[in-house]
Order: structure tokens, then C-alpha cells, then sequence
């Protein structure tokens, strides 16, 4: 399943999100291989175990390519896929990241932050498992029994149920409001019409 044609500003959303996570992937894989390189040059006279040479060269580049596979998630482009399911089981996650703060207890706190947390029953019979941030109005769209589709590249999945009583969803960032609308309030991005998908 694709994001409608007419959809073009989430169509471009999707693809600019893509490609600034290659180009910083391969920025910084190419400042690492730099890196390696002007060393060799400004150490000529090392012996080659003390140099970036032969396999530990190549190991160089594998961690470098490794780390941006996982620093600019480019993991994502492989299990990142589109998908229509029905919510089998309906529930909230709590996820926290560290962050620096002086006045807090060694120095470190906490954001926590719920997250909705959907387990699908694919078309094909399998499970999928959805988890993404708890947004105001969640707990009226997202309801067991229902059919919902994740678009690749879109964190919010839409409910496919055209009824109008359970509001609409951004698909880019979330917000939920009560009446259908084209555009969202808050990030301006057009609306997936769930008619158009069933």
C-alpha cells in the first residue's frame, strides 16, 4: 500500500526524510575514511602496524559504515514497511531517554514519554507490532477490531473505519482532531482520506 498520489506534500515529506538520511549516512562514513586517510598521509614514516592500512583499513571502513547504518537509521528502509492490519490488542508503553541536567541526581534525567502500543493481524495472518508516541485523542481512534494501514515512512498509522465519530489522525505528526479535515492544524500536512484506502 502506497500513500495516495495526491498526497504529494507527505509523498515529499517521505522522500526528503529519506534522502537526508543517506546523505548524512554517506557524510559520515566519507569524514571517517577521510579521517583514516589524512592520517596515513601525515604519518608516512610509521611503520605499517602503527598505520591505517591493509585489513585494518577495511576494518575502519565496515565500522564506519556500520555505525552510520545505525546512527541515520538506515535500518528503517528495510523493516520501515507498509502494512494493513486489524488491532488485535490496543494498549500504552513507556519509553525514558537520558538527557544532561546539572541539578538532577548524577548529573542525568529522565524524559519519559507513552507511547501507543498496537499489535496488528496482518492480511496475510501474521502479527505486526506498531509502537509510537501517545498523542491527546489516541484512546478514541485506535480501537481493538478495527482495520488500521501503517505507510512506510509515515509513524502514524491511519484507521481505515470511514466513520466520521472517530476523528482523523496525521499521519506525519500525529494530531488528532474530531472532524475530518484536508489538512492538519498543526503541521499543515495534507490528510489520508481512509475512503480512498478501503
Amino acid at each position: 500500500m502506497k500513500i495516495p498520489k495526491h498526497n504529494t506534500d507527505l509523498r515529499r515529506h517521505v522522500l526528503r526524510r529519506d534522502l537526508w538520511r543517506i546523505f548524512g549516512c554517506l557524510l559520515w562514513v566519507s569524514m571517517l575514511i577521510g579521517g583514516a586517510i589524512a592520517y596515513n598521509n601525515n604519518h608516512k614514516t610509521y611503520p605499517d602496524y602503527r598505520r591505517m592500512v591493509g585489513w585494518r583499513m577495511a576494518l575502519w571502513v565496515a565500522l564506519a559504515m556500520l555505525s552510520g547504518f545505525f546512527i541515520f537509521r538506515i535500518w528503517k528502509f528495510f523493516t520501515d514497511r507498509p502494512c494493513t492490519g486489524t488491532v488485535v490488542v490496543s494498549g500504552l508503553s513507556r519509553s525514558y531517554t537520558p538527557s544532561p541536567d546539572p541539578g538532577a541526581m548524577n548529573g542525568v534525567d529522565y524524559d519519559f514519554r507513552t507511547n501507543t502500543a498496537l499489535r496488528l493481524r496482518l492480511d496475510n495472518g501474521k502479527h505486526r507490532r506498531l509502537r509510537f508516541e501517545q498523542k491527546p485523542g489516541f484512546y478514541l481512534y485506535y480501537h481493538e477490531g478495527e482495520r488500521v494501514a501503517k505507510f512506510r515512512g509515515l509513524p502514524y498509522p491511519i484507521n481505515l473505519d470511514p466513520d466520521a465519530k472517530s476523528g482523523c489522525v496525521c499521519s506525519a505528526c500525529g494530531t488528532w482532531r474530531k472532524e475530518k479535515a484536508p489538512h492538519c492544524e498543526a503541521c499543515g500536512m495534507s490528510l489520508i482520506d481512509p475512503k480512498e484506502l478501503i
